[in-house]
């Protein structure tokens, strides 16, 4: 890893005191690529020499953000950046993906990075009559990463939010059928849902692996444009872009997570007030997200709603 590529992860990430890893030989399948945090992720990645595997929803928007990683990668050898067509709102889509995915990978060092996300204005219903944010945000996340654990080699990284700490968690309702919905709720119950997987996912991770969670903080990304309304949309932009880190920071966490040394089941965020904004480091969860009974109820219903079977 050369000197240059040493000095912008300090410039770039605010890691002064570490190395940028060199990743020649590995490979990261990195959801979430075609924007934001996930793509400014992928971009390091590259830079650091690892070979990546994009799912994205737009082949479009990953076309050109491959091109672009294509030019920057240092990784060796030939198509060092591919791309999978991936919904999370369609388990059907998922498990394409995911035996697209074990096929590329076949033989290769992988990790595993899920960034993807959703919010929305309003209740909408996934392709398999999940709760969106629900389906997108952890179900549909938790098939992907669980199907593809025989694949790893290295780590699973989970990017959930600290929008979890005021979730709660309804197995008589999941899904907002008949309690009322709210954005807030929503986001909350589906962010503390993924985190209650991620703690019993820890404590299952194939010997050799581990995973690690991550809060990437308040970040300016297109998840901003959530209200329905245009107008809206830019004005929370706009008053948000001053306050907020840039993707390019909020991505320093993710990439922390991956990279460096930390205690198995770390959960990784700004270590600013409110853990909005700053550097990344260890960083506390909640009561209800440390509870290993709760952990094990959520996980056997998400088990069943995506049908993987032998909890």
């Amino acid at each position: 890893m050369s000197e240059q590529a040493v000095e912008k992860a300090g410039d770039v990430l605010g890691w002064e005191h570490l190395r940028a890893p060199d990743l020649r030989g590995r490979t990261v399948v990195v959801t979430g690529a075609s924007d934001g945090i996930g793509r400014e992720a992928a971009l390091h990645l590259a830079r650091w020499g690892a070979r990546l595997v994009l799912p994205v929803r737009n082949r479009d928007k990953g076309e050109a953000v491959r091109a672009r990683l294509a030019r920057e990668t240092t990784a060796p050898g030939p198509d060092p950046v591919r791309l999978v067509d991936l919904d999370l709102a369609d388990l059907a889509s998922v498990r394409r993906a995911v035996t697209e995915i074990a096929g590329l990978v076949e033989g290769e060092q992988v990790d595993l990075v899920n960034v993807a996300g959703v919010v929305s204005p309003r209740r909408q219903e996934s392709v398999d009559g999940f709760e969106l944010l629900l389906g997108v945000n952890a179900l549909a996340p938790m098939l992907l990463v669980e199907s593809l654990l025989p694949a790893v080699g290295g780590r699973v990284v989970l990017v959930t939010s600290h929008a979890h700490t005021s979730g709660r968690i309804d197995l008589e309702d999941p899904h907002f059928r008949t309690t009322r919905w709210s954005l807030p709720r929503a986001y909350s119950r589906s962010k503390l849902t993924a985190m209650l997987w991620g703690l019993d996912l820890a404590s299952r991770m194939p010997t050799g692996t581990e995973l690690q969670l991550v809060h990437p903080g308040w970040v300016v990304t297109n998840l901003q444009n959530a209200s329905g309304n245009a107008v809206v949309d830019r004005a929370v932009t706009a008053a948000s872009r001053p306050l907020a880190m840039t993707a390019g920071e909020g991505a320093a966490a993710v990439l922390l997570a991956l990279t460096q040394p930390l205690p198995p089941g770390s959960y990784v965020g700004p270590d600013g007030w409110q853990h909005l904004r700053g550097r990344p480091t260890l960083i506390p969860r909640s009561e209800r997200a440390c509870d290993h009974d709760l952990a094990r109820r959520v996980v056997d219903w998400m088990r069943g709603e995506v049908g993987l079977d032998g909890g």
